[in-house]
């Protein structure tokens, strides 16, 4: 039952009656997702807005996705655009809310640095590079990838010591 992608009333009707369209729907969300209505317009409301919200998480422009080399370079799963977790959609995503939601050492642990960073500035450098080539705005079209870059360029600067 495809009612994720209802444009309208119709289409939305077209899929069966209203209680097994409901109890479909219902399903798919779980206890964590509530896509409901009374009505099938109160429904389609209700998609709609579920729509929206995902239209808004959808990183997909993101381009040239990188894999996380700068934390296993040896990874052959380089096409990988969920984590492990299954929580982000990219792994821009991942990056772009380890650098602007987190801070102090669990950023440095999900983004992977270690002293070594502020000891060597070739492997900072790299580390920085590897971050770069996924969330760069000119690659990345998520709404904080700007914001992420300076954060970026923030953590590199006082790897390598410069402020």
């Amino acid at each position: 039952m495809d009612w994720l992608h209802v444009k309208d009333l119709d289409e939305l009707k077209k899929l069966g009656n209203f209680k097994e369209v409901r109890a479909e729907i219902k399903k798919f969300g779980g206890k964590t997702i509530h896509v409901s209505g009374r009505s099938w317009k109160e429904l389609l409301v209700s998609i709609e807005d579920f729509q929206k919200a995902i239209q808004q998480l959808n990183l997909s422009e993101c381009k040239n996705l990188v894999d996380e080399a700068m934390v296993s370079p040896s990874s052959e799963n380089t096409n990988q655009t969920v984590s492990e977790s299954g929580y982000f959609t990219t792994k821009a995503s991942k990056y772009i809310f380890y650098l602007t939601e987190l801070d102090g050492e669990a950023r440095m642990n999900k983004l992977g640095i270690t002293a070594t960073h502020f000891s060597s500035k070739r492997k900072a450098k790299t580390w920085r590079d590897h971050i770069s080539k996924v969330i760069h705005p000119d690659v990345c079209k998520h709404v904080h990838a700007s914001d992420a870059m300076a954060q970026l360029n923030d953590l590199y600067n006082q790897m390598v010591g410069r402020e």
